[in-house]
């Protein structure tokens, strides 16, 4: 079989994280082999595909970190066709690579979700934008549990965590719990070694129990503002009333911590996530879609998780249940990552802040230095758009994996 042909992107404006300049990119093997900055391409291969972007903006493939799923599939059903739809559902969308998220559910099927993902990945039968595995739960505060089972909760257990990793093919990238619970530093300890980031999220763990997960390797606190406290005045042992920063003030005061917004105007108000984005800057948070089975849908009933969640005609996600308060919570988002990107151009804030926050950022966050940024030598992972981020070309490793009808 012959090798893909080189190709070449001219007339582009490249995406860089701080600017904009005129250029063009030379992909070959996988991977960028050259960029040029401000002047016409030389050396360029006799063979090569040439691609006139006609003034488009050329810009590093979105890294999606925190995704359940999508038109109906979630991942933790353990399906590889669901997967596979899945994944490609997110390709089609600029997402060229992503973290496929399995929530809360029954040992069972859990090792069932790790197993079936690590096999496709073993067998090279998944979707090619997948690139390895956040597990979000069962490890969580039953008060802070959203939209994950309360009867599925539980300490961490060295056996049961030791065969996730074991059955996921070491794929495992991110593992979120709450460091309240009992075995929350053994559990960092264990993938931090491993090089899997041990995050924070669905938590009542206080300051000072945060910093002890975080020494032990805790890095990373998923959906901020969500199933996370904010500081609250309390009762001092000494008799008087003090601060306890709590989850969210613990993010926002110590540099070492990153975090992630859920961007769907929902989750996060804009007033907060200016709140939060003054106290971290754009570089320590990413924007993340945590996409559930409804994303792709028309209203209606779905699952996730095991439980159902209702899709409303403006792409609210809600709990079929109702919490012990008689309220119903947000079960994911139904908004894909690339129409949260054009939210924060509606809210003021630029291109390329967002650019950042969903492509280097997470890129980052999981130790992926050769993926987010247009750099020779980086995976050729790349999307052509417009200035409001509608999307006309996504690439892959170098191969076309979607083309919009007015793509160059």
């Amino acid at each position: 079989m012959n090798a893909p042909r080189p190709i070449l992107y001219e007339n582009c404006r490249l995406a860089f994280p701080d600017f904009l300049a005129e250029g063009a990119l030379l992909s070959e093997g996988g991977h960028i082999q050259a960029i040029w900055i401000n002047e016409k391409p030389s050396s360029i291969p006799a063979n090569a595909q040439r691609i006139d972007a006609q003034g488009l903006i050329l810009a590093p493939g979105l890294i999606d970190i925190h995704n359940h799923g999508g038109v109906t599939h979630d991942f933790v059903n353990a399906d590889p066709e669901g997967n596979n739809i899945a994944l490609k559902y997110h390709a089609d969308h600029g997402v060229t690579a992503m973290l496929a998220t399995i929530m809360t559910e029954t040992p069972e099927q859990m090792a069932a979700c790790m197993k079936t993902l690590g096999d496709q990945h073993r067998g090279r039968a998944v979707y090619p934008n997948f690139l390895g595995i956040h597990v979000e739960g069962p490890y969580f505060n039953p008060a802070k549990r959203g939209c994950h089972k309360i009867e599925c909760l539980r300490d961490p257990d060295p056996r049961e965590y030791t065969k996730f990793w074991d059955l996921s093919n070491g794929l495992i990238r991110i593992f979120t719990h709450a460091p309240e619970r009992n075995g929350s530093l053994e559990f960092c300890r264990f993938f931090n070694e491993r090089g899997c980031v041990p995050a924070i999220g669905h938590t009542k763990a206080t300051m000072a129990q945060i910093r002890a997960a975080a020494a032990y390797g805790a890095r990373h606190f998923v959906h901020a503002n969500n199933a996370i406290d904010w500081p609250a005045r309390t009762p001092r042992t000494e008799g008087w009333l003090g601060t306890e920063l709590m989850g969210m003030g613990t993010l926002l005061s110590h540099t070492a911590l990153t975090g992630e917004i859920i961007s769907d105007g929902y989750h996060v108000p804009l007033e907060m996530i200016r709140i939060i984005l003054s106290a971290k800057g754009a570089d320590n948070v990413a924007i993340v879609s945590d996409s559930s089975s409804a994303v792709g849908c028309k209203p209606g009933t779905y699952s996730l998780g095991g439980l159902d969640i209702i899709l409303d005609d403006k792409r609210l996600v809600l709990s079929g249940e109702k919490n012990d308060d008689g309220v119903s919570c947000m079960a994911g988002s139904g908004t894909p990552l690339i129409e949260m990107m054009k939210n924060y151009l509606k809210w003021g804030f630029g291109f390329l802040t967002p650019l950042r926050m969903a492509t280097v950022v997470p890129a980052r966050i999981i130790g992926e230095a050769k993926r987010g940024i247009l750099r020779v030598g980086n995976f050729a992972d790349l999307i052509l758009v417009d200035e409001q981020f509608n999307l006309k070309l996504v690439v892959i490793s170098g191969q076309e994996a979607h083309r919009s009808n007015d793509a160059p």
